[in-house]
């Protein structure tokens, strides 16, 4: 990890690895917010402690789609990339063989 994170010439991503320990991390995060809101309802008074029992778990599902949704996108964007570059490479050497008759101006 460490030589990743040390590679200046930026040819490798850092971010497709990272994210998951991050989603995890978030996640627990989560977990633990949504337990101490839980439990801090029940200061307010038994109405607002039984309003947090059920709000709390739904809220913790929302954030779990929007976290989820999130890495997803990220993780997309890094595998077009990937994907891409090879294509610009190919192009690029197919240029330098068969330069076009007339160049863009």
């Amino acid at each position: 990890m460490l030589d990743l994170v040390l590679d200046l010439s930026f040819k490798r991503f850092v971010t497709p690895r990272l994210v998951r320990m991050l989603y995890v991390l978030s996640l627990l995060a989560a977990v633990f917010y949504a337990a101490s809101w839980m439990f801090s309802g029940f200061k307010s008074g038994t109405l607002s402690g039984l309003f947090t029992i059920i709000t709390a778990p739904v809220a913790f599902l929302l954030y779990l789609i929007f976290a989820r949704v999130t890495v997803e996108l990220i993780l997309a964007v890094f595998r077009i990339a990937d994907r891409i570059a090879p294509l610009s490479e190919e192009e690029a050497v197919r240029t330098v063989a068969n330069p076009p008759a007339n160049p863009p101006v």
